[in-house]
């Protein structure tokens, strides 16, 4: 856990990813239900929506090459949702299964 895992951005299918505070690039989805993830991530500001061609994958991948704008944008906002707690659904949920399990 001491290690720092570091990576500039993440491709992916739409699913339960979109909600990780890392920008991502979302290809094609699996299933009719991950598409509202892709939504969610790209409203957020930290991904694309669903990109289910391989030369729209790539242009997004020309822009990021091209210069830090996309990438700078995507981290701004990944710091912004932070700070309003838009990444804290797991924690919230566990805290709330161990005062339940304890009864408070």
């Amino acid at each position: 856990w001491g290690r720092r895992r570091v990576s500039d951005v993440l491709a992916c299918k739409p699913s339960e990813l979109a909600f990780y505070p890392i920008p991502k690039l979302m290809i094609r989805r699996v299933g009719d239900h991950e598409a509202y993830s892709a939504l969610r991530a790209s409203e957020l500001g930290d991904g694309t929506l669903e990109l289910r061609e391989v030369p729209k994958a790539m242009a997004y991948i020309e822009k990021m090459e091209a210069g830090p704008d996309l990438l700078l944008t995507m981290n701004q906002c990944i710091i912004s949702n932070k700070k309003s707690g838009f990444y804290d659904g797991c924690k919230n949920a566990v805290a709330l299964a161990t005062r339940l399990a304890i009864g408070k």
